[in-house]
């Protein structure tokens, strides 16, 4: 009955949730080193000694020992390795890190200003040699949610050049963390403004044309965006001293739809700040890591809520303004709290993922297995995207417990994340929100991005896997645009750069990966948390090694 009242109560205030755009501690080390005799059923908040423990590097291996049942018929390792080298094979006849460097934009280098590049969504058109990458005017809208592919390819980059050391996607990886740290940098209203940390939604800058890495004629024009609007959910406005590139258009009220997989991809950015060979590639990354820990800790020390700033550079907490009105309207779009009282582990995750990125260690905060409750069951019923938001919660949570050594939480939050998978591979069609095709993409893709951080997967789960990885291969193959500047491309207005990523509807609907996550076996082969006693994934000796490659 208890619960039954919690879910009338919730219901009614879930109403409000806001999604933008709608779619839109670390413990004592000694204290765990039999990881295989801890109690799964210890959740209490005490169960983790937060002293601050001194290690010279990350770690290499995984030090949590965890075992799922499997199930299914396994790939031989002849299927393995052909498999593994037609996701290779594609990669390196689209050149897909030049690719990632033609269609993300920011400021070039050779404008004198910062330099860095981003991951947008918008159009292109080719006139003779020049290509110029443009953001259709857009009176209010545009590029909310733009940090969720921005992250996924980031990890990839850095993996792959972590893996392999591709010079490309070295350079990818380089002005791809200057483009995060950029997401919070230009949002600094002037040289007097010393918050630097403070992430906006996008930023935009000043039109211009250069040449890419390799002497291609390039220009971006952002003037579609140059135009104030006010939404309930975020405001653009000009910002017009910014200290690192003058005039910029800001979109503000970074809502936490995206800060999941943000945190995701920390690690795997302190990883670069600190073992890149590279130095251009360590200086950038160290920046980003070191900006995205200061956003982690003003989340904590805001009592896990994620400030930003007007137009005139003041700072705000969206939904805790002095208008109720506005309030009412913002909701939780920013906050890990709203329903705290009613739900004590209801975002648990998104909350201690904050403190060990931004403390490096818990603060206040134990989840226990993490596993969902009311509120991702609640939310979810409200709105579909507050399913992919609690997942990766979740999976944030751990890749983040992993690098700060948090082991005993690992552990038990790898035990919560199985029953998170039962749930979400289980889901009754009816229940999906969405086609069945789509929702069972994203669980391959949710499975194999868990499986970088410790997750074993089953044999059914690496068929489902590569179902989805292998379709996208095929369909990628007839997509036209990896390099616009190519002969067989036409001049004209030539629309999107990024290709599809299903095709049909209803019954007859086709998925698959989506674009930026083509390179996520970068990220499995580089990782040291995968788990040795998961069916094997990929042939990481063939991907370490691009003369294997064909």
């Amino acid at each position: 009955m208890k619960r039954y009242i919690l879910t009338i109560v919730l219901t009614l205030s879930l109403v409000l949730i806001s999604c933008s755009q709608r779619l839109d501690t670390s413990g004592n080390d000694a204290a765990y080193t039999d990881i295989k005799d801890i109690s799964l059923s210890d959740t209490s908040t005490d169960a983790i000694d937060s002293k601050d423990i001194v290690v010279d590097g990350y770690p290499d291996k995984l030090e949590v020992k965890y075992t799922r049942e499997n199930s299914g018929e396994p790939l031989s390792n002849e299927e393995i390795t052909t498999n593994t080298k037609k996701i290779l094979r594609f990669i390196k006849k689209v050149r897909y890190f030049d690719y990632v460097l033609y269609t993300t934009h920011g400021v070039d280098a050779s404008t004198g200003k910062k330099d860095y590049q981003f991951w947008f969504n918008e159009q292109f058109k080719k006139e003779g040699d020049t290509v110029t990458f443009y953001h259709p005017t857009n009176p209010n809208d545009g590029g909310h949610n733009l940090h969720i592919p921005m992250s996924r390819v980031l990890g990839d980059v850095i993996a792959a050049y972590l893996f392999t050391g591709d010079k490309t996607a070295g350079l990818a990886a380089e002005k791809l963390c200057k483009g995060m740290s950029a997401s919070m940098l230009g949002m600094v209203y002037d040289e007097n403004d010393k918050v630097r940390h403070l992430m906006a939604r996008n930023v935009v800058t000043f039109n211009h044309t250069f040449l890419t890495h390799d002497g291609k004629k390039k220009a971006v024009d952002y003037s579609g965006w140059y135009s104030p609007y006010t939404r309930w959910n975020c405001y653009r406005f000009k910002y017009e001293h910014n200290p690192y590139w003058g005039e910029v258009w800001v979109t503000n009220m970074r809502s936490k739809d995206d800060v999941p997989h943000i945190f995701r991809a920390v690690p795997i950015i302190r990883y670069a700040a600190m073992y890149a060979n590279n130095e251009n590639v360590k200086t950038a990354c160290t920046e980003a890591a070191e900006l995205l820990e200061l956003f982690a800790k003003d989340i904590v020390d805001s009592d896990y809520r994620i400030r930003t700033k007007d137009e005139n550079g003041n700072i705000f907490i969206p939904g805790y303004t002095e208008d109720p009105e506005v309030n009412k309207q913002q909701g939780d779009l920013a906050s890990f709290i709203e329903y705290r009282e009613a739900v004590p582990k209801g975002e648990c995750n998104a909350r201690r993922s904050a403190e060990l990125i931004g403390y490096h260690k818990q603060i206040n905060e134990w989840c226990g297995k993490g596993e969902p409750n009311e509120y991702d069951e609640i939310s979810f019923a409200i709105n579909s995207y507050n399913r992919r938001i609690c997942r990766y919660f979740h999976l944030s949570h751990i890749a983040n417990t992993l690098i700060n050594r948090d082991y005993k939480a690992s552990r038990l939050l790898l035990d919560g994340l199985d029953m998170r998978m039962e749930e979400e591979e289980s889901m009754p069609e009816e229940k999906m929100q969405t086609s069945k095709e789509d929702w069972m993409r994203d669980v391959a893709l949710y499975l194999v991005q868990s499986h970088s951080f410790g997750f074993p997967l089953t044999n059914e789960e690496v068929r489902l896997i590569y179902k989805y990885y292998l379709k996208a291969i095929d369909e990628f193959e007839n997509w036209k645009y990896w390099d616009p500047w190519d002969s067989s491309v036409p001049d004209g207005d030539l629309g999107s750069y990024r290709p599809p990523s299903c095709k049909g509807s209803g019954d007859s609907q086709e998925c698959w990966f989506r674009v930026e996550d083509i390179a996520q076996i970068f990220e499995n082969c580089w990782s040291p948390f995968i788990n040795p006693d998961s069916p094997r994934l990929f042939d990481c000796e063939v991907v370490r090694d691009p003369s294997k490659w064909e």
